[in-house]
């Protein structure tokens, strides 16, 4: 998956339920079921992150942490320089 790290829609009761603006915690809680979900079918997400605002590395680093997945870390301006976070193998390291 490639993100700038923010979920912004649902889809509830078959309907696209979004909201662009913060995080809202109902698009959020359902992130996450979905992330635990992946886990348990044993979907492993590898997440690629390309932004660093602190509240949108914070969710990543929670769907990645709920998920069991990997993730990378970086801007678009540093796309060279990451931090590779794996939590099947309980390690986080700086590249480049």
């Amino acid at each position: 998956m490639i993100t700038d790290g923010k979920p912004s829609a649902i889809y509830e009761k078959g309907e696209l339920y979004k909201n662009p603006y913060g995080l809202d915690p109902k698009i959020v809680n359902r992130t996450l079921d979905e992330a635990n979900l992946c886990r348990r079918n044993k979907v492993i997400v590898t997440t690629f992150m390309v932004t660093q605002d602190p509240y949108l590395v914070d969710f990543v680093d929670q769907f990645t942490q709920v998920n069991k997945g990997r993730a990378y870390y970086t801007s678009p301006q540093m796309l060279g320089e990451y931090i590779f976070v794996d939590y099947i193998k309980n390690r986080r390291r700086r590249m480049g």
